[in-house]
């Protein structure tokens, strides 16, 4: 491998030993058979709750099947991101994050919903959504991309977009299918799904998945790794680990959908924070369990009326081994382990009703209550893995070092004084509603709000207006108004980390963070093989919830200090703390391009994004996104063999101002520079029950980086292999 350069190669063989005729080969060629306008106008529900074509939806919505998972040979949530318009993405981020995803210009892995069969699928208590080898996609059947505010709908943190997974029914499977690969990273990865319709009133399906090995070491082909070569740490090796294993369940009966999931992520704590400050060594782990169970009861109880009432229940736990190993000394010879812990849970249950008023009036309508039990994440914590011993209480002893100093400066938390972490427990409740009305034959008009209430940060509100015209059976005009709401959920409220660099401390005070968006789509299918779709958007954020320095203002006069920079030996400014609260306004706007042409075997798919805007807190500059940004997605397919290629072009990436490398370029432009990177996978049909695939990514071995995660500041590499 040429240093300082990129690749990694799969190899997967998927068997299928089947129990009927029905296969998943057969299913793809079915979906090569039908015509382009079929193809990218199928049913979707997301965007409204409801069965409708992607053409009469007033959103954009991008929906991908299990075919095109299959022959793209993507594995994970994370790899769609390079292949779809509008998104920055940055894959070799820190361990709480693991995949940065930009959409179009709103940064944050929380401000993107993710759901799973319409269910909240991301925690309901705001956590940054981790983006790593932990979404197998080959559990589900279809996946629909929202692009633009859903809180009219789906409540908190459906800011930027909605993404819903869609599991696969026991018939679309109707078997087992098993897969094995190997990753040239030393990582395996081992899936089973089993799925059979038993009769017109049960329906089964399971899948498990297994990803185990090494991630990529990024320290053996970039220079500014180069460092973790020197650490002298006797005992420990420098490893990138992966644990990774999910399991999924979903029973139809009758009227009654029973759904169970479980997510466990396990894998490298720090692969783009800076050597010098984070040790790479095999117990550096960053984790977490994600767990979700429900029912669900649909019933139509007329040829007008529908009722849908469902329960959830969902659990999210930090594992008790999460931890960096910290470097307390500037000779990198003394080091201690810090470890975190975190867990919540919630029961949620909601009904509601689907009213056909008229054959020209439709409304959903539905009411919520959600409780939730939340231990938000703890601050450091020298001896781990921590254990709460069957209370979500921690009372740990205080750090070895006063909570106030000679000279007066408070170490900790705003507004308390002494450092204890429990329960921070909270009620959300509210309704919601929507209504289509056809005015014409051509225009239909889309009307909704909804009203969340939260114990925690009182009430919001969030209407919605989307208007769809189809002049001709070719054109169609889309115009969509809402807003959305970030809550201030306890991850960011109490917040607590220290290291040599930086020291972040809890603020209780954090209101919503929201968005009002605007947008003006028009498709057109100018062929039979051609079509094209042109959007203009705009999204308007205030009270952004991000990092600021702390000073005497916060705390009654008293200055913040950062203790470990005296145990360094460095200078202990207050400029060395930090909080989360709500900072400053900003706007995104742009211009999305997209083409689809198909030609017998082959499908292509081009899009352009250009992207602009301002935020005041950046000295007027986005960050962590490109202006401009190129797809090219090919896919040609023979009887038993299929390759799909994906090309990506994304100009200069923007940077903070706080960028430690390109923040102080001197022109005020904060960059650096873009790439071209190509992805391939090849898949061969051996025979009914056998396929080969190889994957590789990163084709012409091409060093490529991302934004940096986070705040950039010093303690954070200034951008992501």
């Amino acid at each position: 491998m040429k240093k300082g350069l990129l690749i990694l190669f799969s190899v997967a063989i998927l068997l299928f030993p089947l129990l009927s005729q029905e296969n998943t080969n057969t299913q793809a060629e079915d979906v090569e058979d039908l015509s382009l306008e079929d193809m990218l106008n199928v049913e979707v529900v997301t965007a409204t709750k409801k069965a409708q074509k992607i053409s009469d939806v007033p959103a954009t919505v991008i929906s991908i099947s299990a075919a095109q998972i299959e022959k793209y040979g993507w594995r994970d949530l994370k790899d769609v991101f390079k292949a779809v318009p509008g998104i920055d993405v940055s894959y070799d981020t820190s361990g709480e994050t693991r995949t940065l995803v930009v959409m179009r210009g709103i940064p944050g892995n929380q401000k993107i919903a993710i759901l799973q069969d319409g269910q909240r699928y991301s925690p309901t208590t705001g956590e940054r959504f981790v983006y790593g080898h932990n979404i197998p996609l080959s559990f589900y059947k279809r996946i629909e991309i929202v692009y633009g505010p859903a809180s009219a709908l789906y409540g908190p943190d459906a800011y930027a977009g909605v993404i819903n997974l869609i599991t696969k029914d026991g018939a679309d499977i109707d078997g087992i299918e098993g897969g094995f690969g190997y990753i040239d990273t030393k990582a395996w990865i081992a899936e089973f799904l089993f799925g059979k319709k038993i009769n017109d009133d049960i329906d089964i399906s399971l899948g498990f998945r297994s990803y185990h090995g090494e991630d990529y070491m990024l320290h053996e082909d970039y220079e500014d790794y180069a460092v973790v070569n020197t650490y002298n740490l006797p005992g420990v090796e420098i490893k990138y680990p992966i644990r990774n294993w999910n399991f999924f369940g979903k029973l139809k009966y009758k009227d009654f959908t029973f759904g169970a999931d479980w997510q466990h992520y396990l894998e490298t704590g720090a692969p783009s924070t800076i050597p010098t400050n984070y040790a790479y060594v095999e117990n550096n782990l960053w984790g977490h369990d994600l767990k979700h169970l429900y029912g669900k009861y649909d019933k139509k109880l007329n040829e007008k009326m529908a009722l849908t009432a469902s329960v959830n229940f969902g659990s999210y736990e930090l594992n008790p081994a999460s931890n960096f190993t910290i470097f307390q000394d500037p000779q990198l010879s003394m080091i201690a382990p810090s470890y975190k812990y975190a867990k919540s849970s919630y029961i949620k249950g909601q009904l509601q009703i689907d009213y056909q008023i008229s054959e020209k009036v439709s409304l959903i309508g539905g009411a919520f209550y959600e409780k939730v039990n939340s231990f938000p994440k703890t601050k450091n914590l020298d001896n781990g893995p921590f254990h709460l011993d069957g209370k979500l209480v921690d009372n740990m002893d205080d750090p070895p070092f006063s909570l106030i100093d000679p000279n007066g400066n408070a170490f900790g938390v705003i507004g308390l004084n002494y450092s204890e972490f429990g329960e921070r427990n909270y009620d959300n409740y509210g309704a919601f509603a929507q209504t289509q009305i056809t005015l014409s034959d051509q225009l239909v008009l889309t009307l909704g709000g909804r009203y969340d209430y939260s114990t925690l940060y009182k009430g919001t509100v969030n209407p919605r207006v989307g208007l769809v015209f189809k002049p001709s059976k070719k054109i169609s005009i889309k115009g969509l108004f809402g807003t959305a709401y970030i809550q201030p959920a306890n991850y960011y409220r109490w917040e607590n980390f220290a290291n040599p660099f930086i020291m972040h401390i809890p603020n209780e005070d954090i209101q919503p963070e929201k968005v009002t968006s605007f947008s003006l789509t028009s498709t057109f299918y100018l062929s039979s093989n051609l079509s094209a779709r042109v959007e203009l958007f705009r999204n308007n954020l205030k009270d952004i919830i991000r990092q600021a320095i702390v000073g005497p203002e916060f705390n009654q006069g008293q200055n913040y200090y950062n203790p470990y920079r005296s145990l360094m030996g460095w200078d202990n400014s207050v400029d060395w703390v930090e909080i989360n609260t709500n900072l400053g306004d900003m706007y995104t706007q742009g211009i999305e391009i997209e083409l689809n042409y198909k030609m017998k075997d082959l499908l292509m798919n081009l899009s352009y994004a250009y992207l602009d805007g301002e935020d005041k807190e950046n000295d007027h500059h986005l960050s962590k996104v490109s202006p401009h940004k190129f797809n090219l997605n090919l896919d040609y397919s023979m009887k038993q063999f299929s390759i799909a290629m994906t090309f990506r072009y994304y100009s200069e990436v923007l940077t903070m101002k706080s960028n430690s490398v390109y923040g102080d370029s001197g022109d005020g432009t904060y960059k650096f520079d873009g790439a071209f990177v190509a992805y391939m996978n090849l898949k061969y049909d051996v025979s009914k029950c056998l396929t080969l695939n190889l994957s590789v990514d990163n084709i012409f071995n091409t060093e490529h980086y991302g934004a940096g995660p986070f705040g950039e500041s010093g303690w954070v590499q200034h951008r992501s292999p």
